[in-house]
């Protein structure tokens, strides 16, 4: 702990560093030389809102809870602070840890930690799944200041070192929604059992559901939440396109805007729901002569790394991946993101989307859409509180407009041949087509259903809309005006004549009865028109007052709160950037402008019986129902909680569920044990010091065979020169260290002394001593006979008392009780 002096020093040191140069700079903060110089070299001119927010706050060693959109700042929002708290480099241990989902997150975290700690000489590790765990070892061996990983890793480390973890005094939770959406939470469990509760915890996230904010409540002190995503979950400078298409045109289109945007140079990522998809993209790309990157969960770390690194070295312009790139990725100047197939939850499209338009810049978002997506889209304008607008003939593209529109049929008649071609008795494509289709099939029966009112919006109106929409006025070509024009008017036309009136040149009874009848019923047609006409306006006005409500309804459910007001304060106290100023008729009826006269004291009076119902009215569901369900985090699947749920009525008692629960039988096909459930094996698990339970897996014992090799040991006082000497504390086999000279014995030596030897002989000597005796007495039992043996119980407690009052011959009283 520091003392009283240390931390006046610090806040003084931290006044003098303030200037007041530029308001609201970074001069504001107080910051060391060495940290501005390198944020001036990164090339941070201001700090953004969440930096401005949260740094005074976590400057101050506060635990702090920061809720931004993506693209924000937030990795600069919490490194900044910790290079600040840890000043210069100390060799006693790690002191500093920050927890990533991904690999790529990680990496990129170690990256941005080296450009900003440039000049402070604190050092950093990363550690991530797929390295050498041995080489990992050795940078554990280092003392780093700082330690980045992703949660598996760091906990197999963790338990595999048996690495205590009493220095640090900062820990970071980057993507904390996504940790436990991955199923990371017993590990974050157990690292936090080992790190001292005196640290200083922050949870970062784009998003930010209830179950976080239990966590909150037991894994922070006092924490402080900071919340700027209210207003808006997606930049205001992401222009989103929606191109509805059928399912298999969806690679055509795909074909189209991966070639304009290499022709255009722009950096683009192209989101697919599989990695057969990945695969299967990338191989119409390059036989298209488009050259690309590829990236899924299964590649191989080091090919992961080396097309992230082609890709962010401008060497190609299109990245294919799965949603393992959708999360904390950030690869300057992206400028599209392509969905070739629509994310199920609108959380994932808000991450996707919010690789482009970070750091000030806009960008583009496009995502094609089949019919059977349709009420995903729907969940996804609900959740953002945009209003479904389609595109018509006149519309024009705008960025700060979303239109739904289609693809236009000429750009699939142009990509048609080529694709044909490349199939054409081509076996690896015919394959990876299969592989797709097989995959998209098993997508679709795998992915969360859409919420029942977006459904039911698409089969009442939203469907037929998207049939009859307009081409999106972003993939129109300037020649694609006339012909649809012409298309259009051909689909209006629709003939007066009767199939009788058709051929008028020939004189036939048909034509005449027909000229005769039209003639007659001339007026009651006219009529009948007229009629249809009225309907028909009739019916576009209540469309549009429908479409009016509609909007104010997404307007009323923008920028709903991902968890309750009341009890985000009674966890958080006071919360920073999160006031919400609304003053509507429903809070304030009577600041409703009144009409002149009578009509003005109706609507007043209507207002206040809708005000009166609206304030005694418990809704059914609660306010913020469609962006919680969206930020729901994914629960545990169905098969694991029935089968514990489960009881087999033929086992009733304890022992038979113990044995039919832990039983184990051969498999003669895997040629080990597994389970009775089933042909999976047993997992095993060991028992950690604080009484987690963890799987076996983690300790493998590959750390003491490291050790033995690199000959590292532990130093005791008064080690011998050229001793292999360990200087951190790894448990509890270190407890001895520093006790005194009067616990430092003799010193391991393969030479043994005087005193040793004489030991040694004694034992020897005692052992064959011992050894003599029992081979007598096993003798005279021999010799007694059966009347012996009874006797021999007596006759051993006597031979016991004789002999050095040990009760040696107790031995016989047993034989005797055998």
């Amino acid at each position: 702990m520091a003392s009283d002096d240390e931390e006046d020093f610090k806040q003084l040191q931290q006044s003098q560093n303030r200037k007041h140069k530029k308001a609201g700079g970074w001069q504001q903060l107080g910051l060391d030389h060495t940290i501005f110089k390198a944020i001036e070299k990164k090339g941070f001119n201001q700090p953004t809102p969440i930096q401005r927010k949260t740094i005074p706050c976590i400057m101050d060693g506060k635990d702090v809870v920061a809720m931004s959109r993506t693209g924000s700042g937030k990795t600069a929002a919490f490194v900044i602070p910790m290079l600040q708290k840890l000043k210069g480099r100390d060799t006693k241990g790690i002191r500093a840890l920050m927890v990533s989902p991904t690999r790529e997150l990680a990496l990129q975290t170690f990256k941005v930690v080296k450009e900003l700690g440039r000049f402070t000489g604190l050092r950093c590790a990363c550690l991530v799944g797929g390295d050498v765990l041995e080489d990992q070892f050795s940078t554990i061996h280092e003392n780093p200041d700082i330690l980045l990983a992703t949660p598996g890793r760091l906990l197999h480390v963790i338990v595999e070192m048996d690495l205590r973890l009493q220095f640090v005094q900062y820990v970071v939770f980057d993507e904390a929604d996504r940790l436990f959406e991955m199923g990371f939470q017993d590990q974050l469990t157990e690292t936090l059992k080992r790190i001292p509760e005196s640290r200083q915890t922050l949870l970062f996230s784009a998003t930010l559901p209830k179950m976080l904010v239990d966590f909150a409540k037991a894994g922070l002190t006092d924490p402080m939440l900071v919340r700027l995503d209210v207003d808006e979950k997606v930049s205001d400078k992401l222009s989103m396109v929606f191109c509805m298409c059928r399912p298999d045109e969806k690679l055509f289109a795909l074909l189209h805007l991966c070639r304009r945007m290499d022709r255009e140079n722009k950096q683009t990522v192209v989101f697919c729901a599989t990695m057969k998809h990945v695969e299967y993209v990338v191989g119409i790309l390059h036989r298209a002569g488009i050259d690309c990157s590829f990236v899924y969960s299964q590649l191989d770390a080091t090919a992961r790394k080396q097309n992230i690194q082609k890709f962010h070295e401008k060497q190609n312009n299109i990245l294919v991946v799965t949603d393992v790139a959708a999360r904390g990725v950030d690869i300057p100047l992206l400028d599209t993101v392509i969905n070739l197939h629509f994310p199920s939850k609108a959380k994932l499209y808000v991450h996707r989307v919010g690789r482009v338009a970070r750091a000030g810049r806009s960008g583009t978002a496009i995502s094609l859409i089949a019919n059977d997506e349709l009420p995903y889209l729907t969940d996804l304008f609900m959740f953002l509180g945009k209003p479904i607008k389609f595109a018509t003939d006149g519309s024009e593209y705008k960025e700060d407009e979303t239109l739904i529109g289609r693809v236009p049929d000429s750009i699939v008649s142009l990509e048609t041949e080529f694709f044909n071609s490349i199939h054409d008795n081509n076996e690896e494509m015919i394959d990876l087509r299969q592989k797709a289709t097989n995959a998209m099939m098993k997508y679709t029966r795998t992915r969360q259903p859409p919420s029942a009112e977006s459904a039911r919006r698409v089969k009442q109106d939203i469907r037929t809309d998207s049939v009859e929409c307009a081409p999106h006025p972003f993939l129109k070509a300037d020649g694609d005006k006339q012909s649809n024009d012409i298309l259009n008017r051909i689909s209006a036309y629709k003939s007066r004549n009767t199939i009788f009136e058709m051929n008028k040149s020939q004189k036939s009874q048909a034509l005449a009865v027909m000229q005769a009848k039209r003639k007659a019923h001339e007026p009651r047609i006219s009529t009948v028109t007229e009629e249809k006409r009225k309907q028909k306006e009739e019916r576009a006005q209540k469309e549009a007052d429908e479409q009016s409500e509609k909007i104010d309804k997404n307007q009323e459910e923008k920028d709903q709160e991902m968890a309750d007001e009341t009890e985000l304060e009674a966890v958080f106290g006071t919360v920073i950037g999160a006031t919400k100023h609304k003053e509507t008729s429903e809070e304030n009826p009577g600041k409703k402008k009144k009409s002149g006269g009578g009509q003005g004291k109706k609507i007043d009076r209507q207002e206040q019986m809708r005000f009166e119902r609206e304030k005694h009215y418990v809704p059914y569901t609660s306010a913020d129902h469609v962006a919680e369900r969206q930020l729901a985090l994914d629960k545990v699947d169905f098969a694991r909680q029935a089968e514990g749920a489960s009881v087999d009525i033929i086992m009733d008692d304890d022992r038979g569920m113990y044995n039919q629960k832990h039983g184990q039988r051969w498999d003669r096909r895997l040629k080990k044990y597994v389970g009775l459930s089933g042909n999976e094996p047993a997992n095993k698990k060991i028992r950690t010091e604080d009484g987690t339970w963890l799987p076996a897996s983690y300790k493998t014992g590959k750390y003491e065979e490291w050790k033995q090799k690199q000959k590292i040991g532990f130093k005791k006082d008064g080690g011998e020169e050229g001793e292999e000497t360990q200087t951190q504390d790894y448990g509890r086999k270190r407890k001895w260290k520093n006790d005194g000279a009067a616990k430092s014995g003799p010193k391991h030596s393969e030479l043994k002394n005087k005193d040793q030897i004489l030991k040694g002989r004694r034992k020897q000597e005692k052992l064959e001593n011992y050894m003599e005796h029992r081979r007598q007495s096993n003798l005279k039992k021999k010799a007694m006979g059966g009347a012996g043996f009874k006797r021999g119980g007596a006759s051993g407690k006597r031979g016991g008392a004789s002999f050095g009052g040990k009760g040696r011959g107790g031995g016989g009283g047993k034989f005797k009780k055998r």
